[in-house]
């Protein structure tokens, strides 16, 4: 699964959790503040002769103020490469990553129509030399339209990344894209669905195009878990994968113990 359709999940994640907060009367303190971790696997070729599993364990924090959010991830990697037989290993650190995004650059009351803009930077701390990333940063930006119905919300984005070169590797700059849907239940939680879309930086390859299915759960006041599972439609996506993550609200937390 892409880091894209991670980054949008996570936001609808945020939005989800205020439009709760909203539904129960709880006005929000900030800042908020949450801390992530998780398991993402994926299985697939990815539009090479081999057989690869990945691992992909993210620990993750974001301050929510009211007109904007910070996030900053730092994941570890394992991928395991299986070819004519062979299977090779490795890990490491992956590529940290930050972003900042600012909510409500446009609202429409009337329409219930809002629009948020995210900037992001992946830094290159990844391994080159073992196939963890290539090595070098990279710049995104993208727009998250949202509709707000009753229960439901449908949002969409697209967006732009910038991509760093390594040595003797052409890479071109991406379009990036995301249509989805989420519906709050009863329960307390929500249930949606994303299809994410990528151009592909080689030529070579196809663009990537996966389908995903996801649900989060409160688990009380304070916690919070999304369990998700996804597929891909083209040579260069994944046959197929699943995780899950668990936020903390670090503020309830401290309330707990305080009590």
């Amino acid at each position: 699964m892409s880091t894209w359709a991670q980054a949008g999940r996570m936001a609808l994640l945020l939005c989800g959790l205020v439009a709760v907060q909203a539904a129960n009367s709880q006005e929000p303190v900030y800042p908020e503040l949450s801390l992530s971790t998780g398991l993402n696997f994926s299985r697939g070729d990815f539009g090479t002769d081999a057989d690869i599993e990945d691992f992909y364990v993210p620990i993750g924090f974001t301050a929510t103020f009211e007109n904007f959010a910070f996030r900053i991830k730092v994941p570890y990697l394992s991928v395991d490469t299986t070819s004519e037989g062979v299977t090779t290993t490795e890990s490491g650190l992956g590529d940290i990553s930050a972003s900042l995004t600012a909510f409500n650059v446009l609202y429409s009351n009337d329409l219930d129509l809002a629009l948020d803009i995210t900037g992001s930077l992946k830094f290159g701390t990844a391994d080159r030399d073992t196939g963890l990333g290539t090595g070098e940063s990279d710049a995104t930006l993208y727009l998250d339209g949202y509709k707000f119905f009753d229960n439901a919300t449908v949002f969409g984005s697209i967006g732009h990344r910038w991509r760093g070169e390594p040595p003797n590797v052409a890479f071109d700059d991406v379009f990036l894209a995301m249509l989805g849907v989420t519906f709050a239940t009863e329960w307390g939680g929500l249930v949606g669905t994303t299809f994410d879309y990528r151009e592909s930086a080689i030529s070579e390859f196809d663009d990537i195009q996966e389908l995903q299915g996801f649900v989060v759960l409160p688990l009380g006041d304070a916690w919070d878990l999304e369990v998700y599972a996804f597929t891909g439609f083209t040579d260069s996506s994944p046959d197929w994968g699943a995780g899950f993550t668990i936020a903390a609200d670090l503020r309830r937390l401290a309330f707990r113990r305080d009590r």
